[in-house]
């Protein structure tokens, strides 16, 4: 049986912050104003790789089912409890927190709320490259090597990832930025990049600790300790050091137009490209 899914129109009344900062400016989306984007990260990276083929096939299809549903694409992916978390991981970075999808998988109904909201296209059509990007970073800044939920303040140049004073001033260890995509081609890698911010450079503490995947592996050179692409420091951080990141907004506390690889290097790079989907993350003192 095909898992069928239906909208969840959920009605919510916002409490305003006193003073919510994005990247530039408070701002409202739709009149409600967007704050607090502290998450729980939760999900390993064994998970995505082991559902990353039914997880790309979902971003052909639009991700409701009031005409197309996404059932037929979705099934798999829905039909274990692993592939049901990293579907439910997408969904709340993809989807605003006023809907809730809800997927009925052999009779066993199962709800997928939203949260965040940085691909709200995605309801009505295919999750298109910016779409992929935002959604690839979200989920790859909520990836834990030790497999337990930790809260974690995630902010970058989207509107959706408005952050307020309080919440700054309680993540206020920054552990580093993670960019990239997911859905690219099945015969390529996962291309999941992250750059180590400047706390998590200086050393291991606070909400640190539990926290490896901006960290070299130094068993993997290359590689963080998650398996992700390292792309070295956010910033230069010490003099004569490289950056893999063109500019940090004091702002909004996050780092704009990330790269592979040090800015030096970056041409040269497999993956040359700017990336402009980026997430910095912060974790408590």
């Amino acid at each position: 049986m095909h898992p069928v899914f239906r909208l969840l129109i959920v009605v919510t009344i916002p409490v305003l912050a006193a003073c919510a900062d994005t990247p530039n400016e408070s701002t409202t989306r739709g009149g409600v104003l967007t704050t607090n984007r502290i998450t729980a990260n939760r999900i390993t990276a064994n998970r995505i790789t082991a559902n990353r083929i039914t997880a790309n096939r979902i971003t052909a299809n639009r991700i409701t089912a009031d005409r197309i549903s996404v059932a037929h694409a979705a099934d798999e992916l829905l039909a274990t409890e692993d592939g049901r978390e990293l579907f439910s991981v997408l969904v709340s970075c993809a989807i605003p927190e006023t809907i809730t999808l809800v997927a009925n998988v052999e009779g066993t109904e199962f709800e997928f709320p939203g949260e965040i909201g940085l691909a709200r296209d995605w309801l009505y059509h295919a999750l298109d490259r910016e779409g992929q990007g935002w959604v690839s970073a979200c989920l790859f800044a909520r990836v834990n090597a030790h497999d337990v939920a930790l809260p974690i303040s995630i902010r970058g140049p989207d509107h959706a990832l408005a952050t307020d004073r309080d919440e700054r001033e309680a993540f206020s260890l920054e552990e580093g930025a993670f960019y990239g995509n997911l859905f690219e081609p099945l015969d390529q890698p996962i291309l999941w990049i992250a750059c180590r911010g400047a706390d998590q450079a200086a050393g291991e503490t606070g909400g640190l600790v539990d926290r490896d995947c901006a960290e070299p592996d130094p068993a993997q050179p290359g590689l963080t300790q998650c398996g992700f692409f390292f792309a070295g420091d956010c910033a230069s951080f010490q003099p004569g050091g490289g950056a893999a990141c063109e500019r940090f907004s004091d702002h909004g506390e996050f780092y704009e137009r990330c790269h592979a690889a040090p800015i030096e290097d970056a041409r040269q790079h497999e993956h040359g490209q700017v990336f402009r989907e980026v997430i910095t993350s912060y974790v408590p003192l």
